[in-house]
């Protein structure tokens, strides 16, 4: 019985790390789409990441969810920033009243190895919308 519990949730275990990945929300501008946002993302890790995805939940500026985002930012290379930008189609930035990284559901390094970056994780803003954790 020990040895199937082991079994089972050892394949889950996370490798832990102890460098930093920064996610920071550098710039946020109308445009006649919609509200486009410019993110720079800086692997400090340790790690090159192969599997990399943020869930990025929005709120309006009255704290109601508005919308939630999956981003896909694989592959991030260990010691590289990297920039990228996000269209929300029909939403103004000014509806946009704060960005929360709700989780990052996939994160692995080349060898496969889930990894905690969670943990790892730090973010920041320049815009007038406030990033967080």
């Amino acid at each position: 019985m020990t040895l199937a519990v082991a079994l089972v949730f050892g394949s889950s275990a996370l490798v832990a790390a102890d460098g930093m990945i920064s996610i920071e929300l550098n710039k946020a501008e109308d445009t006649e789409q919609g509200c486009n946002s410019l993110f720079l993302f800086d692997n400090q890790s340790g790690h090159q990441l192969n599997r990399f995805q943020v869930d990025l939940v929005l709120f309006d500026d009255k704290g109601v969810h508005a919308r939630r985002l999956l981003l896909d930012m694989a592959p991030l290379y260990d010691d590289k920033k990297v920039v990228a930008s996000f269209l929300m189609n029909d939403l103004a930035c000014n509806q946009i009243g704060s960005m929360l990284v709700n989780a990052l559901p996939n994160c692995a390094n080349s060898t496969g190895a889930e990894l905690d970056c969670l943990g790892m994780l730090d973010v920041s803003s320049k815009s007038s919308i406030p990033l967080e954790k």
